[in-house]
């Protein structure tokens, strides 16, 4: 059955336009080897889980294909894009020149209602989170780069592309860049701020905590290439990590 998942990237070459409306491209979808905490991909019985996204996959041209003409919305919505629901919650759409750049698929896009423009001016909602599903292969394998993973996406096929806050967990931590709306699961600054002691933590998100700390020790610990050394985005995570044991076991 595929799964949904939520992949972040940020806002680039942004250009306003006369009337009001804002053009930028989106850069998704790398290939390579991603890190789930068990839960995201159906495994609670596993602390983590490695994902290979293989680049005939991501640059298939039905992947790419996916990803035209699609609903920009703001957040991500409770189900899936459908005509049922378009006009309820799309404030932009994507183009139809969905192309590769070097290990990217960019993305043109349009914010095109005075809500999303407002959001974006206002520095509510700066980043962009891809909406797609896939279907998850299990079986263990070793990616080009030697990485060992348990799993493999196939049929990668875009939804929607939400504009979303910067800096939740996803775009600063690899563990979680496929976001669910359970609200168990918090941004990376509720974590800070429980940490420091701006706020306090239910039992339901200190339990999603640990499963995201254990997750990311699990993947920076057992990672033969000590990536985290030269990754920016697992040192990234790994800060995530301290923070979110901070806010745990204060």
């Amino acid at each position: 059955m595929p799964m949904t998942f939520h992949d972040r990237a940020p806002l680039e070459k942004v250009r306003r336009l006369a009337d009001g409306r804002i053009a930028a491209v989106a850069k998704f979808a790398r290939s390579g080897c991603y890190t789930y905490t068990g839960t995201e991909v159906g495994r609670p019985d596993l602390p983590s889980v490695t994902v290979y996204r293989p680049e005939d996959e991501v640059f298939s041209a039905d992947a790419m294909a996916s990803f035209a003409h699609k609903a920009i919305t703001l957040d991500h919505p409770n189900q899936g894009v459908t005509a049922a629901n378009w006009k309820s919650v799309s404030v932009g759409f994507t183009e139809g020149r969905v192309a590769r750049d070097g290990g990217y698929v960019e993305i043109p896009l349009m914010l095109a209602d005075a809500s999303a423009v407002t959001a974006f001016d206002s520095g509510r909602a700066r980043e962009l989170s891809a909406g797609y599903t896939s279907e998850l292969v299990w079986g263990d394998g070793v990616a080009p780069d030697g990485t060992a993973y348990q799993a493999t996406m196939r049929q990668i096929r875009g939804n929607h592309i939400a504009l979303v806050p910067q800096g939740r967990a996803g775009s600063e931590c690899r563990i979680g860049d496929s976001m669910t709306n359970d609200s168990s699961i918090m941004s990376v600054q509720s974590v800070r701020d429980a940490a420091f002691g701006k706020a306090r933590l239910t039992d339901a998100q200190k339990a999603a905590v640990d499963a995201r700390a254990a997750a990311e020790i699990h993947a920076i610990e057992n990672d033969p290439r000590k990536a985290w050394r030269k990754d920016a985005s697992v040192q990234s995570a790994k800060a995530v990590r301290d923070a979110a044991l901070a806010a745990r076991y204060r």
